[in-house]
């Protein structure tokens, strides 16, 4: 029987802030596997890493040890520049700041959408994805709605 990989993987992460003579352990040997189209909640205490985690899985943040997988893509060995395309591509964030999120003079359908626009997906076919998304998180009914 063949055994589908987890869509991403962590392994033994440890993430050292460091300011002048200050460290800050924000990851201590953090092991995750998450399946493809697995949903899960990460949930902790105030400082307790979970913004951190999603700033390495996001490939933001290189962690200080440890390995992390996404999709096959080891993060790690990635260049500067094919960090900057799996952002582009592959990664989408929500800030917790709406004011760093969406454009108020845009529709939802055209907040959506730009990102797509400016990795040269344009027309109909990145107005059906951005529907298809909003839809997915029941915004059906707020295409034309400004933040």
């Amino acid at each position: 029987m063949v055994t589908e990989q987890p869509f991403i993987i962590c392994h033994n992460l440890v993430k050292i802030f460091k300011v002048r003579e200050t460290e800050t352990l924000a990851l201590q040997g953090l092991d995750l596997s998450i399946k493809r189209g697995e949903l899960i909640a990460i949930v902790g205490a105030s400082g307790s890493g979970k913004s951190t985690l999603m700033n390495v899985l996001g490939g933001l943040v290189r962690p200080s040890v440890g390995q992390i997988v996404v999709d096959g893509k080891n993060l790690l060995k990635m260049s500067s520049t094919e960090l900057d395309q799996y952002r582009q591509a592959d990664v989408g964030f929500v800030w917790q700041q709406g004011s760093r999120n969406l454009l108020p003079y845009l529709s939802a359908l055209e907040n959506v959408r730009l990102p797509m626009t400016l990795a040269g997906r344009v027309g109909r076919e990145a107005t059906e994805r951005a529907k298809i998304l909003l839809d997915l998180v029941g915004l059906q009914e707020r295409y034309h709605n400004k933040p």
